[in-house]
């Protein structure tokens, strides 16, 4: 695990301190939207097997939860460089052809963010109209994990490109 330090002497801007605390909250959101999961369909199990009854809104709620900690998971991924990635320029281009070619990918994955982002939104629009059944929240919060989690990976790639510029 990466330690606030650690990341701090790593981040391109190391006056705002923002991308270690950025990271931090998202490391908390997932854990605590995780144990609220877990209790959801702890209870959920519970109530159906113990009490013969069940928590109406227990599921729909999980599923919910279930897509924001995956969409926050995959920013906080990216920020850790956690994702699964083809090392095979390692072994056949030099030093500066790979940092070039790294960038070159970082650029065409942002531009890809962006074009995914700008799709999303009318998505989220379309649906906040629309109420789930069970919670009478609007499904348009459910769709807003999307572009929440692109904007984040997409901050923290533009960092990533600066540490790349910068030889880091």
């Amino acid at each position: 695990m990466i330690t606030p330090k650690e990341i701090s002497e790593k981040c391109v801007f190391k006056e705002f301190i923002i991308w270690v605390r950025l990271e931090k909250f998202l490391e908390k959101m997932v854990g605590l939207l995780t144990g609220v999961m877990v209790l959801l369909l702890m209870a959920q199990v519970a109530t159906r097997y113990v009490l013969r009854g069940s928590i109406y809104w227990a599921g729909e709620m999980a599923v919910w939860v279930f897509i924001w900690i995956t969409y926050l998971g995959a920013a906080l991924l990216y920020r850790r460089r956690g994702h699964i990635v083809v090392k095979l320029i390692d072994f056949v281009l030099s030093k500066r052809a790979k940092k070039i070619v790294e960038i070159l990918i970082d650029i065409i994955v942002a531009v890809f963010i962006a074009i995914i982002f700008y799709y999303s939104i009318p998505v989220v629009k379309a649906y906040s109209n629309q109420y789930a059944t069970a919670i009478y929240i609007s499904r348009g919060l459910m769709f807003l994990s999307l572009p929440v989690s692109l904007v984040l990976i997409f901050i923290f790639m533009i960092d990533s490109i600066f540490q790349k510029i910068r030889g880091r």
